[in-house]
């Protein structure tokens, strides 16, 4: 899931970017932020095929690299996968995993290839902790090839808060539900720091600018929810600097528990936004 971002000044109105035009619920489009879009794993077995894509996106995020298997933008690195089982011997069973990285358009980047052995019975019911072990020697394969080929930064950042002088504080999220508060409020302090912005460690520390988020959850549909994430942007002294705007529907339940890669998602699809807005601030006191 990422959700739509929109810079607002003042009290205007949050617009409603998808209220006509809903993405597929398979693979949600977000902002224009590089990151690792991992398609559907093929082969088998099934069950391990079936989890190992987000538990490789898991991985990934563990090393500061945005990935996902439900959402994509429009420069996202593409991610195959592809499980190759070998016959069982003395009841354990070898997988090997084929990896292959393109770029945003379509041009190989590299190929890997990584091999676990477990239980044969572990593979064929998609056992959580070999997944997790596939999908972490995995991931240490695959992070090379996108470090070798880091995106330039956006505009934003080298025009407006990105020397490091605008102190930034983010509080915890409120009105989130599962673990929304904490991971939200740590993936977005990750996303600025990767575009080379102040973010406090301690944030009641004494700051230039706060940043704040609240949460909203309405049922749509017996089965959806709308999610509105506003995020105000405020000078130390209370002033409001401006919001930034993020609304989707996503499945009933979907951010009830751990948020795991979604928060990552939405602070990638709110960080060109957020940039912009603490660009307000960087005059101030500032020379």
């Amino acid at each position: 899931m990422l959700l739509a971002a929109a810079v607002l000044v003042g009290c205007q109105p949050l617009p409603h970017p998808f209220a006509d035009d809903r993405p597929p619920e398979s693979l949600l489009r977000v902002r224009d932020s590089a990151g690792i879009s991992i398609a559907p794993i093929e082969g088998g077995p099934f069950a391990t095929a079936q989890k190992l894509g987000a538990a490789v996106a898991s991985a990934l995020v563990k090393r500061d690299i945005p990935a996902s298997d439900r959402t994509t933008n429009l420069t996202s690195y593409l991610l195959y996968g592809e499980l190759e089982p070998q016959r069982p011997h003395a009841d354990k069973a070898i997988v090997t995993a084929h990896w292959r990285l393109q770029d945003a358009n379509g041009h190989p980047v590299g190929e890997r290839t990584t091999q676990f052995e477990a239980p044969a019975r572990a593979w064929e019911s998609g056992d959580d902790k070999i997944i997790a072990a596939l999908a972490e020697t995995s991931a240490a394969e695959i992070a090379p090839m996108i470090a070798e080929e880091a995106p330039a930064q956006p505009a934003a950042a080298a025009n407006g808060g990105g020397d490091g002088g605008t102190r930034i504080a983010i509080r915890p999220v409120s009105g989130a539900p599962g673990d929304g508060a904490k991971s939200l409020a740590n993936a977005v302090a990750i996303v600025l720091k990767r575009q080379h912005l102040a973010v406090l460690e301690d944030p009641s520390a004494k700051a230039d600018v706060v940043l704040d988020g609240e949460v909203s959850v309405a049922p749509v549909k017996p089965d959806k929810q709308h999610v509105k994430i506003v995020w105000h942007v405020r000078r130390a002294d209370g002033g409001e600097i401006g919001t930034v705007g993020q609304e989707n529907d996503v499945p009933k339940g979907m951010l009830d528990g751990p948020w795991g890669d979604v928060a990552y998602s939405v602070a990638i699809a709110g960080a060109d936004g957020l940039i912009q807005v603490i660009a307000r601030a960087a005059p101030v006191g500032k020379s």
